[in-house]
């Protein structure tokens, strides 16, 4: 089953020998220091070293999740979570069960992991029955990913056996109806008020929300004639290709724009740009239809609709659907990630937050230039670690790097 970016599947095995995951999730007791099943099978492939961090954590409560390293495991990471213990259904077993899941992948975000697996939690000496701990599984799972679509690209169930496999196969096909259903239900294509909104060229209905419209902005001291300059010049610019910064900033072509930004150059590195395109983007997204009030006004009419960058061509920011197709109106069909219109659908609720939250009940366009500086531009990235707010993005920034000894002396 596919659900928004994300792969969910069941594969039959031993999850100890896993290594196509970032995180395998333990179904551990409150305890965390080991036990029978599943839990002793974890401990004793990772080795002793995972058993003393297990100590340090002072256990879990059920529904609960704790993080951490994998050791002898292939995988980096092993969450542990406290299913409940099967008491005839009336204690609240769905709800904790389903916790074990949102928890286990609330903490994988939290720490950038984009795959992961689970076993059957609870269904061992916790007695939980299969078919009902497969339903709720499904559903949180599904739940988790409808709220954060861009969150994973891979989830797994690693069933011990055949007959556990194919129950929970069942509960991914009658989950996938249940989404395709709800989206025909949801999505009329014969509809004025179709839930779901296309574009493509900036000159056509909704052209507004393409990044090749010509719609002015400024950014860190910079102007921009269109969101597609920004994106491009900021590629070239992460890879220190000031020459071709120059030229795109020299034109408002967006077309020029990207080829110049498509030239093959060696220091390019297309697994940082794929970490780090969607918040650049996001950056250039907002600040166009913060500071063009036409078009705030167009993006902020939609209501809640589904917006879609209706492509035939690009999978990657786009459906891969043209704009006169039908399949456009059934998520199932998409061949496409959709980032444009999941960046756009985004953007559209921050900027309704901030018209909620300001007096004057508008956004208002600051001039940075006319602020003061900001102390924590002068800090380095070891002293940003050491306050709250700023330690899972340093540690982002660290990922991105490749090199030990770069990523070592970044967090210095």
């Amino acid at each position: 089953m596919k659900q928004g970016n994300t792969v969910i599947r069941t594969i039959q095995g031993d999850i100890t020998k896993v290594d196509s995951v970032t995180a395998i999730v333990n179904a551990a007791n409150r305890s965390l220091l080991g036990g029978g099943g599943v839990d002793g099978a974890i401990h004793r492939a990772a080795g002793k070293e995972l058993l003393a961090e297990c100590r340090t954590l002072k256990g879990c409560e059920t529904g609960e999740a704790k993080i951490t390293g994998a050791y002898k495991l292939p995988c980096q990471y092993v969450i542990h979570t406290v299913g409940p213990v099967w008491q005839g259904g009336s204690h609240h077993e769905a709800e904790l069960l389903a916790n074990c899941y949102k928890n286990s992948l609330r903490l994988a975000v939290e720490h950038g992991i984009r795959s992961i697996a689970f076993p059957s939690i609870s269904t061992g000496v916790y007695s939980y029955p299969v078919e009902e701990a497969a339903d709720v599984a499904v559903h949180a799972v599904s739940s988790f990913i409808n709220a954060d679509p861009d969150s994973f690209d891979e989830i797994i169930w690693v069933l011990f056996n055949g007959s556990t496999k194919a129950i929970y196969d069942r509960a991914l096909e009658i989950m996938e109806e249940e989404l395709t259903d709800e989206e025909e239900k949801n999505i009329d294509p014969g509809s004025s008020k179709s839930s779901m909104i296309g574009f493509f060229h900036e000159n056509e209905e909704y052209g507004c929300f393409s990044n090749w419209y010509p719609a002015e902005f400024d950014y860190a001291g910079m102007h921009f004639a269109n969101s597609e300059q920004f994106m491009m010049y900021h590629k070239v610019l992460m890879f220190h290709k000031y020459e071709l910064a120059e030229q795109i900033m020299g034109t408002g072509d967006p077309a020029k724009c990207k080829k110049i930004a498509g030239q093959k150059f060696s220091e390019f590195d297309p697994e940082l740009w794929e970490k780090t395109c969607v918040a650049i983007v996001k950056r250039g997204v907002k600040a166009k239809f913060t500071q063009n009030e036409d078009i705030l006004k167009i993006l902020l009419s939609t209501g809640n609709s589904l917006l879609a960058e209706c492509s035939p061509f690009d999978k990657k920011w786009g459906i891969g659907i043209d704009i006169n197709d039908p399949d456009r109106f059934v998520i199932a069909r998409w061949k496409g990630k959709n980032l444009l219109g999941r960046i756009l659908m985004t953007v559209r609720e921050e900027l309704r937050q901030e018209i909620r939250s300001s007096k004057s009940g508008r956004l208002e366009y600051i001039d940075a230039y006319n602020l003061e500086p900001i102390r924590e531009w002068m800090m380095t990235a070891g002293e940003l670690k050491q306050i709250p707010q700023f330690y899972h993005a340093i540690h982002a920034f660290s990922d991105t790097l490749r090199d030990p000894h770069e990523r070592a002396m970044s967090l210095t």
